[in-house]
């Protein structure tokens, strides 16, 4: 059995990369042949990006984009390229999994993607078709309204179901007779272990310092950076909007790319950031940390610290998080509640995928 992997890894982003290569490390380590469908909705253009993608999805220097394309080719199996749907019928694997991330969300329910993410383009094949860890990256009413009607008729393309948020499984399950699961992200199926093949090994020892990664002007973030720095009196790594609202920096990091940022947080003594996937690899290298809400969302990263005992990690964008990120966190009883999602999310996989 083959499997085609379908996810947004094309984007230039850590959380869309990261998870990618998860989903394929846990495929292999159960013996399954795989490899991620190389689908883009459009050729590339000349800065290596797909140009109608989502304006706040974009990278901001070549750069950057040189070291994820270097990311994909050297830890990503890809497919050939697939572009548009006029190809996609041409995608042939006997199973098919889609995940994780914000694969359901309603910036991608009308376009072209949503022909990929619902199995449009493989509902009539004979092979399963399975979604790990989808995630609709949205809790409002309004967008919950518009989004029911279109999954309640695609989720029948679909033979095993799991997402990623528990509050989506409710929704999700009213949609449809066949079991909806919650599954936790592939980025957290793997141990630090894992990831020790990605990290890059710097020339440079940057000693002691507070990392901090934040997508949003998140404007709480920026005061708990300053304030831990002039306390603790380490020094900044940053990747965020605003440099000039940081005031002991170190390093600026935008240009990291996905082996970059993993070797900065692996060594930190800090983290501050509104990412649900560097929350994710913080947890996993047991560092201090505190996630904050971009403005208008957070249901990812505030349903997964409230599930594990830290949701006084969780905080709003305009919070100060100086306090909470200076009390110690429990990791041994984080990760019996992590072990007991991965046993679970193994029994799903193992199901849809070993089963006939």
């Amino acid at each position: 059995m083959k499997v085609g992997i379908l996810n947004v890894q094309w984007l230039n982003n850590m959380g869309s990369v990261l998870l990618a290569f998860a989903v394929q490390k846990k495929l292999d380590q159960m013996g399954i042949e795989n490899e991620v469908i190389n689908f883009m909705t459009q050729k590339l253009d000349e800065n290596g990006e797909i140009p109608s993608v989502h304006k706040e999805e974009k990278a901001s220097s070549f750069k950057k984009i040189e070291n994820f394309n270097k990311f994909r080719k050297n830890h990503l199996r890809l497919s050939r390229d697939y572009v548009g749907i006029s190809e996609a019928d041409e995608i042939d694997y006997d199973a098919y999994i889609l995940g994780s991330d914000t694969v359901w969300t309603p910036l991608r329910v009308h376009d072209d993607e949503s022909y990929m993410f619902y199995f449009e383009f493989c509902k009539d094949k004979p092979a399963k078709k399975i979604s790990w860890a989808a995630s609709m990256g949205s809790e409002s009413k309004e967008d919950l309204d518009m989004m029911g009607p279109i999954l309640k008729e695609r989720l029948k393309n679909f033979d095993y179901i799991s997402v990623r948020e528990r509050e989506s499984v409710e929704f999700v399950q009213s949609l449809t007779d066949k079991d909806v699961v919650h599954a936790i992200d592939p980025v957290l199926m793997l141990d630090k272990e894992d990831y020790s093949e990605l990290l890059e090994k710097s020339e440079n020892d940057y000693g002691n310092y507070i990392y901090a990664y934040l997508f949003d002007n998140v404007e709480g973030g920026y005061e708990t950076i300053n304030r831990l720095s002039s306390y603790t009196d380490l020094p900044i790594i940053a990747n965020v909007k605003d440099l000039k609202r940081i005031d002991n920096l170190l390093l600026d990091c935008e240009d990291d790319g996905p082996c970059e940022m993993l070797e900065k947080i692996a060594n930190a003594d800090f983290i501050i950031t509104d990412s649900f996937h560097v929350m994710i690899y913080a947890i996993l290298c047991k560092k201090p940390f505190v996630a904050y809400s971009r403005i208008g969302s957070g249901i990812r990263l505030r349903n997964m610290l409230e599930d594990l005992g830290l949701s006084s990690k969780f905080l709003l964008y305009d919070e100060d998080g100086f306090e909470e990120i200076l009390k110690p966190i429990d990791f041994e009883n984080v990760f019996e509640i992590i072990d007991e999602w991965r046993d679970s999310t193994m029994e799903f996989l193992t199901d849809a995928l070993m089963n006939d």
